[in-house]
């Protein structure tokens, strides 16, 4: 009996703590569903991303005044942000949403028709002429059916679309465009060629005008800069029209016309549908990242175009800059005062001022007159930042030797310029390339801001391969990869010319 009543009270308290438990679970699960997101009020005080300057951003600056607005230059960061949660929504048109859910089955609408877009191509100030013939045109391709023919070509059937041949003689100039080449399906990089709605439309205008197309590769914010300073024509990259552009830029009437939506993440919406589960391995993923991201379209031609660029810059601008460096340390040690004050000036003003500043002022206002490509403006920025730390660590290096060894030669009858270069100057080599090295390693890492004016660098490359893929991860460590290697062999070079400096040093 005391067996039976003792089964009892166990079985008892087992129930009411597997009630508990059970209590707890779906009070848990309720509290979880109430945090879903069902419409676009749930997500007034929370973090959107925006694409940076655009009209999504002006409408979320307006309509969600409490929210934390987190503004964004590519599409392809805006779904990365999205992914890792830094965003619990992000506004886009549907266009390139509908691209972005096929490629990542985890994001969903919370809301597909938030506000209306209108994208127009955008000219110079000056050039009214060329804004009114492309309106005309417009209207001319949209009445003879071309029109359709590029919408069913790049927005219906853009995963097998090519480009077409479109006559054009060009016997009347050129027409310099700017776009990002990052902006599926409108201006996009397939099989390492520039595609897409934009570019279709703007080659076939090119043709009606008998004038040759000249497409150069900016960021956003570097293309719309790039028509204000009269670095190109026109720039098409499904660009919004909003009241700041609107100002110093001339729009042509709207070419397209679309929505755009809210997306979230399926698992944190309240009712997402079906939602894609991955089991497949670490291994099966990098395979699947690696064919993605480089054999598909011969990708891995435009990371080899991005390191011969970046290499090309740096070494050239370390040439330079070294060379740069010399005249500017003889000036700061030189026996006139306002050498001196001219070279602790010019140090000072490349100490003080970013890199990405000063290149992107180099470019869009004082080689903006002389239409210098990219690579030529980066070489001759970067040659000049680097000739200022250069000459520090030269002098430094100079002085650092006894002035004993200077009059000891002098007293022997040399020269002093056979002093300083028999003498002084390999010394000081040999004391100025450890530090040389460091900032030789810096040089080549802030390359990588050449994508401000149109250099397609490997940091540019792998921009434009995220664009396509939205793959957050595979193209920067792929990048990270190849700038250590690359830095690291440069610096093996360095390594050698020390040990030739100092052949008995103990290794």
């Amino acid at each position: 009996m005391k067996k039976l009543v003792l089964y009892f009270f166990i079985l008892s308290i087992s129930v009411s703590i597997s009630s508990c438990f059970s209590d707890e679970t779906d009070k848990g699960q309720k509290q979880l569903q109430e945090t879903k997101l069902r419409t676009l009020d749930d997500i007034r005080t929370k973090n959107i991303g925006v694409l940076l300057g655009s009209l999504q951003d002006e409408y979320v600056t307006q309509n969600f005044p409490n929210a934390n607005i987190i503004r964004i230059d590519h599409s392809s960061d805006l779904a990365m942000s999205l992914q890792q949660g830094q965003c619990e929504a992000i506004l886009l048109d549907n266009v390139t949403s509908s691209y972005l859910m096929k490629e990542n089955g985890s994001f969903a609408y919370l809301d597909d028709s938030v506000t209306q877009n209108t994208f127009a191509v955008g000219f110079q100030s000056d050039k009214k002429f060329l804004q009114n013939k492309f309106n005309e045109f417009l209207k001319e391709i949209r009445n003879n059916g071309i029109y359709e023919k590029i919408y069913d070509r790049w927005i219906i059937n853009s995963d097998t679309s090519v480009m077409p041949e479109i006559d054009n003689k060009g016997e009347n100039g050129i027409i310099h465009m700017g776009t990002t080449g990052e902006s599926i399906p409108f201006s996009f990089v397939k099989n390492n060629v520039i595609v897409g709605f934009d570019i279709e439309l703007l080659y076939r205008f090119a043709a009606y005008m008998n004038m040759k197309l000249d497409i150069k590769i900016f960021n956003f914010g570097g293309m719309l800069a790039a028509l204000i300073s009269n670095k190109i024509d026109l720039g098409a990259n499904s660009i919004m029209v909003t009241e700041e552009r609107a100002k110093q830029i001339l729009f042509s009437d709207g070419y397209f016309t679309t929505t755009s939506g809210m997306l979230a993440l399926k698992s944190n919406l309240y009712n997402p549908g079906e939602s894609k589960t991955d089991n497949k391995s670490f291994l099966d993923k990098f395979k699947e990242s690696f064919v993605n991201n480089i054999v598909l379209e011969k990708r891995y031609i435009l990371i080899l175009d991005g390191l011969k660029v970046t290499f090309i810059i740096t070494i050239l601008a370390a040439l330079f800059g070294t060379i740069l460096g010399g005249f500017i340390c003889a000036m700061r040690m030189s026996r006139r005062r306002i050498l001196r004050l001219m070279s602790k000036g010019y140090i000072a003003f490349f100490r003080g001022i970013p890199q990405v500043v000063f290149l992107m002022l180099m470019f869009y206002v004082v080689m903006a007159p002389f239409k210098t490509d990219g690579v030529t403006v980066a070489v001759i920025s970067f040659a000049m930042y680097f000739s200022a730390y250069v000459s520090e660590m030269f002098r430094t290096s100079i002085e650092s030797i006894k002035k004993g060894q200077t009059e000891a030669s002098l007293a022997m009858g040399f020269s002093k310029f056979c002093t300083f270069i028999y003498i002084i100057f390999p010394q000081a080599v040999q004391r100025v390339l450890p530090v040389y090295k460091g900032e030789f390693i810096s040089l080549v890492k802030i390359t990588a801001i050449v994508g401000y004016i149109a250099v397609l660098d490997l940091t540019k490359a792998s921009d434009i391969i995220r664009s396509r893929t939205f793959d957050a991860f595979f193209p920067l460590i792929m990048v990270a990869v190849l700038y250590f290697l690359l830095a690291w062999g440069l610096t093996l070079i360095l390594d050698f010319l020390e040990i030739k400096t100092a052949p008995k040093r103990n290794l």
